[in-house]
Formats: structure tokens, sequence, C-alpha cells
């Protein structure tokens, strides 16, 4: 009989603690016989193949019963047990609050198809290549961890991998050399941003740095606040993607939408808004932005907010560029880098993110 083996997501998280408290250590040390497979997996490209191995170590370690090759709990293999919620609801969140998202900050990793088979193979589908070596890698060294102390010790050595990296960048990001810029560089640097979406964090983020940018010609206390897009555990603060603050209350609120959205859609967002005591709403609409799914137009939703007491302005990602660079006063020519990437550290975007920040920025001379 094929028993399943039961997942107490308390003990998982109480493991994570500890090897992370363990990775920390001034003088802690590489120390698994698995550290160069964990090290080659870990700086590897695909995200996928690092939630994987995560999840696969974190479940040895805690529960040494478990097959660490398994993916879905519909696995026939001795030891089979639920990797996508251990991942999803505890890994997820570990990494949010401790890794900055350095996995990649995904919401949903096995959703994703190296993840969908029930466990893994060599033979899974995957490209040629780097993706077939890395899953080569995993179906070879991850059978040899027989023991919880062996898979404990290997997810130590993958925190301190990850928090060195994270702690490299962070260097990285220091060491910049920024460059002065034009308005036109301005307009550009957004353009090239919004051109991968990265689940519509890009979008919110070049909103959010306009919108900065443009605070700082206020003497008034204005906050801008981007909210983490797509996750759970919004703060009880958060109205919309981004909200804008002066003196602590309310200003106006801006919807950040890089994907097909209904008339419902605004409607929430515009009801979110109304309660919180706004009285403004901005939807900017991104390169994949558009209204489907009826034959209402935005002067109906427009209308409608209204009733609501929502004044609603739509835009264009291009047309909000614009609108708030020709209202800037670029005193200080080297900051809107530094305004952007304090942004996607501070809203915990995506690391995929954050190094399209870092290219685009470099391509259109803000950094060296």
């Amino acid at each position: 009989m094929n028993l399943k083996i039961t997942i107490d997501r308390d003990k998982a998280k109480e493991v994570l603690n500890k090897a992370l408290e363990n990775a920390k250590k001034p003088d802690y040390d590489l120390k698994s016989p698995f550290a160069n497979e964990v090290n080659t997996i870990l700086t590897a490209n695909h995200l996928t193949f690092k939630y994987i191995l995560m999840t696969a170590l974190l479940a040895k370690a805690s529960f040494p019963g478990v097959n660490p090759l398994v993916l879905q709990q519909q696995s026939l293999l001795e030891g089979a047990y639920d990797a996508r919620t251990l991942c999803h609801k505890v890994l997820v969140q570990f990494e949010r609050d401790y890794l900055s998202n350095a996995l990649g900050g995904s919401n949903e990793p096995f959703v994703n198809n190296p993840a969908r088979y029930t466990e893994l193979n060599v033979s899974n589908a995957v490209r040629r290549g780097t993706d077939q070596q890395i899953l080569n890698l995993l179906c070879t060294f991850l059978p040899k961890l027989e023991t919880q102390e062996e898979a404990f010790s290997a997810l130590s050595d993958a925190i301190f991998i990850i928090l060195k990296t994270v702690e490299s960048k962070n260097s990285l990001y220091d060491s910049f050399d920024k460059r002065s810029y034009t308005y036109e560089q301005c307009e550009k640097l957004t353009t090239n941003l919004v051109e991968k979406s990265f689940g519509g964090e890009t979008l919110a983020l070049t909103i959010g740095g306009l919108l900065t940018l443009f605070s700082k010609n206020f003497k008034e206390e204005i906050s801008v606040e981007v909210h983490t897009v797509n996750q759970s555990g919004a703060s009880s603060r958060e109205i919309s993607d981004i909200d804008v603050f002066l003196n602590k209350k309310i200003l106006y609120t801006v919807e950040a939408k890089d994907k097909e959205y209904t008339p419902e859609d605004v409607q929430h967002a515009v009801l979110k808004a109304a309660t919180s005591g706004a009285n403004r709403m901005m939807f900017v609409t991104g390169p994949r932005g558009k209204l489907v799914d009826t034959d209402k137009s935005q002067a109906d939703l427009v209308n409608e907010a209204s009733s609501k007491g929502i004044y609603l302005s739509f835009f264009t990602y291009s047309e909000f560029t614009r609108m708030i660079l020709s209202l800037v006063v670029l005193e200080d020519e080297k900051i809107f880098f530094d305004i952007l990437l304090g942004i996607s550290k501070k809203a915990r975007m995506r690391a995929t993110t954050i190094d399209h920040l870092i290219e685009v920025s470099q391509k259109n001379g803000f950094i060296k």
C-alpha cells in the first residue's frame, strides 16, 4: 500500500526558521556533500526548478518519510506528499519575508510546467540544454538524501547561498555610477520597462516611480505606496495598487492593469476606493491592458464611478508618463533610478523584475 505523507505546515515553518538561523551564523560555511549540486540549481536561470529544489529539501528535512522526487500528491511513488501546497503555503511566504524574493517572487510556482508532472523524471518534457541538465541533476542527487539530517544540511546551505546572492546584489546596487538624464530618457526608460510585465509589476513600478518623482516637487508630506502585485496578505492600509497619501490621509489611488480587464474589475476597484474615503482614482493600463467582455465604454464606467463619489480617470501608461513628466521639475537629475530601485525592493518585487529594471536603466544611460 502506498501511504501518503501528511504535511504539517507549522512544523515545516519551524524547520525553515531553524535553517535560516543556522545559515545566518557568522561562521557558517557550506556543509552539505550536495552543496555543489544545490549551488548549480540555484544559480541557473530556470526559476521553477529553484522552487522544486527548495520544496524537496524542506519536505525531506521536515518529514523524513517523503520522497523528494514527488511533485504532486497524486504520485504513485512511495512517500508521496502534497509538494504544491507545501511550496505555495509555506515556502513562498518564507521567500517573501526573508529571502528578498530571490527565487523569483512567484506566488504559485508549481503551476508552471516543470512542476506539473506527478514526480521528477529525466523523461519529463523540458527544453534541451541547461534545463534538461538541471532536471537530470535533480533526479540524480535528490534520491541520495537518505536522512532528515542530510536534507536539513542541504537546506541550510541553500538558504546560505541565497542570502549571499542577495547580499552581493545589494552591494552591486550601491556601486552603480548614476548618470544625469533628460525627460526624453525618462520616457524611453518607462517604455522599455513595461515591455515585459512580470505579472504587472513593471507597470506598478513605473507609475509609483513617476508619482514619487512628482511628489518631490512639493513641500507637503506626500507619500506614495506601491503594493506588491497579486500577492496575498495585503496590508489593511492598502486600497489600490498605488496609494498616495497627503499628511498620512488618502489623497488618491491608482489601479495598474497590464492585462485584460472587465467592468467588474473597475467597479471593484472603485468600490474599494470609495469605502476607503478616497474621492479620486486613476486607472492606468499597460501595453497588455484592454477592456473586454462588455458593451460598456470607459465613459460609462466613469459615470458609474461618479455616482459613487469617485472621480475616475483612465490613462494608458504612455499618456500617464507624458502627463507626469510634463509636470515634474528635475531638480536632482540622478534620483529617478534610486526611486525605482527603492520601490522595487520595498514592494518585494521579483528578482527578475529588478534585474530587468537594471538592464533597461543601463541601456538608457541612467547607470553605468
